[in-house]
């Protein structure tokens, strides 16, 4: 029997592309450049027909995905998802058809098969688990055109199950270090990037690189290939006297020669190369996948202001321009680069030819290399991707214009403030300090002029009167009692608040208890002023009891209690 031709995603030319080799068990879990290499007749005649409306709505389905010009990238992982499907499908002798009931069976076994993995025994992460049978289950609901209702996403337990992390808020103080971080690594990359010539790689080693230490204090760095030194070292089997002549100038680098000295050699260009990434992503927002993509031919500069190139090229993926921009400074060094890439890497049409070819689009680059030199160095080592996504915090604090701070992190506003945006605390003490200066009132619903003022008397380890902190107004000169139902239930609330505060394990006397007892006398005062303001002292404890708090503090009691 002869292979069937009909099962061709089209527009692609690839192995993958070809999903015929679903139809054989045993198919999908085989390379598919193997599989076809070794492919018989006799493998053919081993289809299982009851298979066929399956892989042809599964063709179909990707015929329209490359209509719809999504990425070959995209299409990729959409066919090895379906293939990691169908090879569990194989390996545990259950059946595939179109049939809508057949196949949610399959996934639903599918699925437990994988939260087994991601939440009993853990072998897997639970994330990784996650989008790997989130994207299944789409797959699987596009392919047999299920209406979004009715998608098998809503039965998996998997996507039930999983909780995306929550943000947590950056501190002041990590907040300044991650940027003394930055700014450390920035200046050793920009050391290593100068120091790297064209010449310098061909030149005397060790080559010596201008570099500051994280205190800011510049010193000389020595940049020697990791082989040489340790043979240097007397910690190879190559001798200290052939380390020395391979330090020694040479005119030309052999790459069919994979010998110690040209090894050594292209260490030094890929150093290059990665410290350069890192300043490129730094300067650019852009992500790191696609950095990995652009190609360094045809880059256009336009001004953009005083300050800045607006830069643009070509990304595979939009089939269409891409642009980006640089400070006016970077283009001399941007274009110093291009240089240095043309003479080493003139068959290779990208701007960083880091990784292998299959790395490229998912953004993965090894960064053994610069991570042991900025360990000689003390320099703390931050990914790009990391770096990237501090600039964008960075750019998003200092400007407060999140749709301006998305632009330049090249990303959508929805997808900046999903994936990127931190809470910072620097932000948001500054932003409520100047709310409180506009609109003077206490925290806890009394009068107040906004101008905070210690009573006589106030004990010295509660806080001191700020408009920040709500502890702080009961200690405050201008803070006037409400002679109201709700603001003795907000009192009532905040003394259960405080109450679960005080009852954490620490054997001293807590501001806790403080602001504990300062309420209560609040409330005892209003209990003795008359018949009216007695019930209102009561109901109030009375709905505290049942779980019924004030607007103000239900979020944080709910929090704690839960």
């Amino acid at each position: 029997m002869q292979k069937p031709d009909e099962f061709k995603i089209e527009g692609v030319d690839n192995y993958w592309a070809d999903l015929s080799r679903w139809l054989v068990k045993g198919g999908a879990g085989t390379d598919s450049r193997w599989f076809y290499k070794h492919a018989t007749d006799e493998t053919w005649m081993s289809v299982i027909e009851s298979r066929r409306p399956f892989v042809e709505a599964a063709r179909d389905y990707f015929d329209e995905c490359v209509a719809m010009r999504k990425s070959k990238e995209t299409i990729t992982d959409y066919v090895h998802r379906t293939s990691q499907f169908i090879n569990w499908i194989d390996e545990n002798e259950l059946s595939l058809s179109l049939d809508n009931g057949s196949l949610e069976r399959a996934f639903i076994a599918y699925d437990q098969y994988q939260y087994r993995r991601g939440w009993v025994t853990k072998e897997v992460g639970s994330a990784a688990v996650y989008h790997g049978v989130h994207t299944v289950s789409q797959l699987l609901s596009h392919i047999t055109k299920r209406p979004p209702h009715a998608g098998l996403n809503h039965q998996s337990r998997v996507c039930k199950a999983y909780k995306q992390p929550r943000k947590t808020s950056v501190s002041r103080a990590a907040e300044k270090q991650h940027l003394a971080d930055t700014r450390a690594l920035g200046y050793f990359c920009v050391g290593i990037g100068n120091a790297l010539t064209i010449s310098a790689v061909y030149g005397q080693l060790p080559i010596a690189a201008d570099v500051l230490t994280p205190a800011g204090v510049e010193h000389e760095f020595l940049i020697l290939p990791r082989g040489l030194q340790n043979a240097l070292d007397g910690n190879s089997k190559l001798t200290p006297d052939w380390a020395r002549k391979a330090c020694a100038p040479i005119e030309a680098i052999n790459r069919d020669n994979s010998g110690p000295s040209e090894a050594a050699r292209a260490s030094l260009i890929k150093l290059r190369l990665l410290a350069e990434f890192v300043i490129f992503v730094y300067q650019t927002g852009m992500n790191v996948s696609s950095a990995m993509r652009l190609e360094r031919k045809g880059l256009k500069y336009k001004a953009a202001g005083n300050s800045e190139w607006r830069v643009t090229s070509r990304k595979r993926r939009k089939h269409g321009p891409v642009s980006f921009s640089i400070y006016k400074d970077y283009r001399d060094r941007l274009r110093r680069f291009i240089e240095f890439v043309d003479h080493f890497f003139p068959d290779d049409q990208y701007l960083f030819p880091l990784g292998s070819e299959k790395g490229r689009p998912t953004g993965r680059v090894s960064y053994k290399l610069i991570r042991y030199h900025t360990a000689r160095a003390g320099v703390p080592w931050i990914p790009p991707s990391v770096t990237r996504n501090t600039r964008a915090n960075f750019l998003d604090r200092a400007l407060g214009d999140p749709d301006l701070s998305a632009e330049l992190a090249q990303h959508t506003r929805e997808t900046f403030k999903q994936n990127y945006e931190l809470p910072s605390q620097q932000r948001a003490m500054s932003e409520l300090t100047h709310f409180w200066k506009d609109n003077p009132e206490s925290l806890i619903d009394s009068g107040c002029d906004g101008e905070p003022e210690a009573i006589a008397g106030k004990p010295s380890d509660v806080v001191k009167p700020d408009c920040i902190h709500a502890s702080g107004c009961l200690w405050c000169s201008k803070h006037r009692d409400i002679q109201s139902e709700d603001y003795v239930w907000s009192l009532s609330s905040f003394k259960r608040l405080k109450l679960i505060e005080a009852a954490q394990p620490v054997q001293r006397d807590i501001p806790a208890d403080r602001v504990v007892a300062r309420i209560s006398e609040k409330l005892e005062a209003f209990r003795e002023l008359n018949e009216t303001s007695r019930r209102w002292v009561d109901e109030s404890q009375l709905r505290v009891e049942e779980g019924d708090y004030h607007p103000t503090w239900k979020s944080n009691l709910e929090f704690w209690e839960a």
